[in-house]
C-alpha cells in the first residue's frame, strides 16, 4: 500500500468517525448545557424593553403581610378583580390556580366578580403522567369560574436540562386537528391585537418550543396586589392596560431561574409577561431544525477534512482556530437574525478532527518512513561515505535522521550515475514519455553538435542520423517491445561513423514506465573488421577455390597414377578446407534465416554427390528413408555441407568394398518431435582419446583412416556448429560390432497452421 493510500483510508476512517461522533452529539444534545451557557451569554447582549401596556399586579411580601398567609379566601379575590373592572382594562390573565372548589359562598363572590371583568381569561395546566395510565390529566378551573372567563390558557413551563426557562410552548395538544390549547398569553394577545400572533401563525406543531428573549430584571409595570384590592390604585392607572396576576413572593414557590446573566430567579408571572412581549415584538429565538443543525455541525469539520488534503500544516492550524471563531460568531450573528444554533456539537467536531487526523496522519507517515526505510537500506549501494550517528533519541527524530541519511544516500548516488553517465565514452541521451530530452552526457552534446535549449528526440536524431538511415532509426523506435533479434539499430552518422543505437525502458520502482535511455556505441572499428573479415573470406571462397578447381580440371582425364592421386587429393582436401572454414564463419556472424527442407532428399544429394568417391573404393551407401517426409526449418546450403561432412568422413574411415548405412526417420525426444539421421560405417571407430574432443575444432583421428589425405579437423567442429544453429543435437559413438556411428537431431517442422513452440 502506498502512502497516499494509507493516509485516504486513515482520513476516510477519521472523517467517518467524527460524522458519526457529530451526529451523536446533536442527535442526544449532550453538549446542551454548554449551547446554554453560550446562548445565555448571546442572549444578554442586547435585551428587549419591557412591554409597556402590561401592568403586574404582584402578590408579593407587602401582600402577604398585609392579608396574611397564603392562601386567601376567594373574597379576597373578588375585591381585586372588582376593582379591576373600575378600571376597564384591557384583558387581564388571572395566573392562580382554581381548579379545586372552595368555600360555596367565596366561589359565588368570586364567579359574579369575574363575570363584571370583560376579557378575563383562566388558567389551565397539564399533570405528568396523568391517571389511569394517560400521558397527562388536564387540570382546568372549576365550573363556575371556566364559564365566567373568555377563554381558558395553559401555563405550563419548559424547562431545560439544567433547569432554567428558556423556552414556551405556545400551545399544547394536536394544532393540526384543532384541539390544542393555547397559551394563556396568546389569549392576552388575541383580545388585546385582534387575532393570532404572527408566531403562532408560523407554528407548525405544538411540539415546537421557541426560545423566548427576556427582558431586564423588574423592567416590567408592577402595584401591590394588596394596594389594588385596597382602592389605592386610581382606575385610570389600569385602562387599557394589559392585566397579569401571580405571585411573585419568594415564599410562595412559583420562582424559576432564567438566563438573565445577573442570575437569581424570576416568578412565573414575570416570566408571562416576557412572553407576552415576545409575541407582541414577534422576536421569539427559532432553534434549527434537526437536519439543519447536523449540517451547520458537520460543516465547520468537513471543511477542515478537506483542507487537510489542501493546506500546508500552518495553514491547516490557522483555519483550525478561524472555523473555531466563525462557530462562535455564526451562532451569534444568527442569534441575532432570531435563530439558534447550537455551536457545542460543531466546536467539538473541530477540536476533535484536527488532533486525530494528525495522530493518524503523523502514525501512517511514520510507518510509511520505517518500511520505506527499511527498503532503502536493505536495497542501497553502499558507498565509502561516513555518517554520524547522533545518539539514541524518540522514534520520530530517530526516522528524521535517518530520512536525511537516506536523502544524502540518494545525493552521492545520484552524483554518482550522473557522473558515470557523463563520464561515458559513447554518446548517451534520457528522454520523458513525450519525446523530450531530459538528460545528455558530454559525448552525446558534443557529437550531436547541442547549442542550449530544450530538446526533443526528433532534433537528436535530425542532427545525428544520416538522412539514409533515419527512417530505420525512427521504425526502431517506434516498436512498442524490442525482442532480442531487434534490440538494436545500426546507422551511420552525418559524420561518417558507424553506430549502433538500443534502447531501454526507464522504470520506476513500482514499475511505472518514465521515459527511455538511448545509448550509442561507436562501432565504425567494428564494421571495418567485418569489412575486412568478408573481404578475406572471398578470398578464401574464391581465390583459393579457383587455383584448386583449376587443378581438378587438369586432371580430369588424365591417366590415373599415384602422383596424379595425390594431387587430386589435395587440391580436394584445399576444397574442403576452404568450404569448411568459410562456412564456420558465416554461420557465427550471420542470423539464421530457414526454410522447410524434404531432409531425406537433402541427405541423399549429399550422398550421391561422394558417388564417385565411394566407387573409387567399391564403397556402397545405402539410404534407408523412414521419416515419411519428415520436413526440418533450415539453412539448406549449411545442413548440405553438415551431412556432406559426416558421409564423407564416413567413406573415409570404412574399409574397401565397405557398406556407410544411412537410416532417416522419426523420433520422440522429451515428447518433442525430432527428424534422427544416423550415419554408421563398418571402420575401426573413434579411438578413446578423440571422443571427449571429437566436436572440437582442428580435432582430427587420420591415423585410422583409408585415405592418404590427412583432414584438418574443421569437418566435425562445422557440422557441431550447424546442428546446434539449427536447435537440434549431434554425437559420436563406437558401435559394438565395430565402426563408429554419427546421429543427427533435427526437431521436426511444424505443419502448417500449426503453432510454433
Amino acid at each position: 500500500m502506498t502512502l497516499r493510500q494509507r493516509l485516504g483510508l486513515e482520513w476516510l476512517a477519521v472523517a467517518l468517525l467524527a460524522t458519526a461522533f457529530v451526529a451523536a452529539l446533536t442527535l442526544w444534545n449532550s453538549l446542551s448545557r454548554f449551547d446554554y451557557l453560550i446562548y445565555d451569554q448571546l442572549s444578554g447582549i442586547d435585551l428587549p424593553a419591557p412591554q409597556p401596556d402590561i401592568l403586574i399586579v404582584e402578590i408579593d411580601e407587602a401582600s402577604l403581610a398585609a392579608f396574611g398567609q397564603w392562601p386567601w379566601s376567594r373574597q379576597r379575590h373578588a375585591e381585586l378583580l372588582e376593582q379591576l373592572a373600575a378600571g376597564n382594562p384591557k384583558a387581564v390573565g388571572f395566573d392562580i390556580l382554581l381548579s379545586e372548589p372552595g368555600n360555596a359562598a367565596d366561589d359565588a363572590a368570586l364567579a359574579e366578580a369575574m363575570a363584571g371583568v370583560s376579557n378575563m381569561f383562566l388558567p389551565l395546566h397539564f399533570v405528568f403522567p396523568g391517571s389511569d395510565g394517560a400521558e397527562y390529566d388536564i387540570r382546568k378551573p372549576i365550573a363556575p369560574f371556566a364559564e365566567k372567563a373568555v377563554e381558558l390558557g395553559h401555563v405550563n413551563l419548559a424547562l431545560d436540562k439544567d433547569g432554567v426557562v428558556r423556552r414556551a410552548a405556545l400551545c399544547f395538544g394536536d394544532k393540526a386537528s384543532g384541539s390544542e390549547w393555547p397559551h394563556l398569553m396568546e389569549r392576552l394577545y388575541r383580545a388585546a391585537k385582534g387575532g393570532s400572533s404572527p408566531a403562532y401563525r408560523r407554528l407548525g406543531h405544538c411540539n415546537r418550543e421557541l426560545l423566548m428573549p427576556f427582558s431586564r430584571r423588574g423592567g416590567h409595570q408592577s402595584i401591590s396586589y394588596a394596594a389594588l384590592a385596597r382602592g389605592q390604585v386610581p382606575p385610570l392607572f389600569l385602562e387599557d392596560k394589559v392585566i397579569l396576576v401571580g405571585a411573585t413572593a419568594n415564599g410562595m414557590g412559583d420562582q424559576y431561574p432564567v438566563p438573565l446573566n445577573d442570575g437569581g430567579t424570576l416568578a412565573g408571572v414575570e416570566i408571562m409577561a416576557n412572553l407576552y412581549g415576545a409575541l407582541v415584538r414577534d422576536d421569539f429565538v427559532v432553534p434549527v431544525s434537526f437536519a439543519q443543525q447536523l449540517a451547520l455541525s458537520l460543516l465547520p469539520a468537513w471543511l477542515l477534512l478537506i483542507g487537510f488534503w489542501l493546506w500546508r500544516p500552518r495553514t491547516t492550524i490557522i483555519v483550525s482556530f478561524a472555523l473555531i471563531a466563525g462557530i462562535f460568531l455564526a451562532s451569534a450573528a444568527l442569534v441575532q437574525w432570531s435563530l439558534w444554533f447550537a455551536p457545542g456539537a460543531a466546536l467539538l467536531g473541530v477540536i476533535l478532527v484536527y488532533p486525530l487526523w494528525g495522530w493518524r496522519r503523523l502514525q501512517a507517515t511514520s510507518d510509511f518512513m520505517d518500511g520505506e526505510l527499511h527498503s532503502f537500506d536493505r536495497s542501497k549501494i553502499d558507498f565509502p561515505i561516513m555518517r554520524p550517528d547522533y545518539g539514541p533519541v524518540d522514534v520520530i527524530t530517530s526516522q528524521a535522521e535517518r530520512l536525511t541519511h537516506a536523502i544524502s544516500h540518494v545525493r552521492d548516488l545520484r552524483r554518482f550515475i550522473t557522473d558515470a553517465l557523463r563520464n561515458l565514452p559513447d554518446p548517451m541521451f534520457i528522454t520523458d514519455l513525450e519525446g523530450k530530452v531530459t538528460f545528455t552526457n558530454q559525448q552525446a552534446r558534443v557529437a550531436m553538435e547541442e547549442s542550449g535549449g530544450e530538446l526533443v528526440m526528433e532534433d537528436m536524431l535530425t542532427r545525428f542520423v544520416s538522412p539514409g538511415d533515419l527512417q530505420g532509426v525512427n521504425e526502431y523506435l517506434g516498436l512498442d517491445a524490442i525482442s532480442p533479434e531487434h534490440d538494436r539499430v545500426e546507422f551511420t552518422s552525418q559524420g561518417g561513423e558507424v553506430f549502433s543505437l538500443r534502447r531501454a525502458a526507464v522504470l520506476s520502482d513500482e514499475g511505472q514506465l518514465k521515459g527511455h535511455i538511448h545509448y550509442l556505441a561507436d562501432i565504425t572499428e567494428v564494421v571495418l573488421a567485418a569489412e575486412q573479415r568478408e573481404q578475406v573470406l572471398q578470398l578464401l571462397s574464391h581465390d583459393m577455390r579457383a587455383p584448386q578447381a583449376a587443378i581438378l580440371a587438369l586432371l580430369d582425364g588424365r591417366e590415373s597414377d599415384d602422383t596424379t592421386r595425390r594431387i587430386e587429393g589435395h587440391a580436394r582436401r584445399t576444397l574442403a578446407l576452404a568450404d569448411n572454414f568459410v562456412g564456420l564463419a558465416r554461420i557465427s556472424s550471420s542470423d539464421m534465416s530457414g526454410e522447410d527442407i524434404l531432409l531425406a532428399e537433402l541427405v541423399v544429394e549429399a550422398s550421391d554427390s561422394l558417388w564417385p568417391l565411394a566407387r573409387k573404393r567399391n564403397i556402397r551407401c545405402l539410404v534407408e528413408d523412414q521419416s515419411d517426409g519428415g520436413f526440418v526449418s533450415g539453412e539448406p546450403s549449411s545442413l548440405y555441407r553438415a551431412f556432406f561432412n559426416l558421409i564423407d568422413n564416413a567413406i573415409k574411415y570404412s574399409p574397401d568394398g565397405g557398406v556407410v548405412s544411412i537410416v532417416i526417420r522419426v523420433m520422440e525426444l522429451d515428447a518433442e518431435p525430432f527428424v534422427s539421421v544416423a550415419i554408421t560405417d563398418q571402420g575401426c571407430g573413434i579411438s578413446d582419446e578423440m571422443l571427449p574432443q571429437l566436436f572440437e575444432r582442428f580435432a582430427s583421428d587420420e591415423k585410422l583412416a583409408h585415405s592418404s589425405i590427412r583432414g584438418a579437423g574443421l569437418g566435425l567442429n562445422f557440422v557441431a556448429k550447424v546442428v546446434e544453429r539449427h536447435g537440434g543435437h549431434v554425437r559420436g559413438e563406437n558401435r559394438r560390432d565395430g565402426g563408429a556411428r554419427f546421429t543427427v537431431l533435427l526437431p521436426l517442422a511444424p505443419e502448417p497452421g500449426e503453432p510454433i513452440t
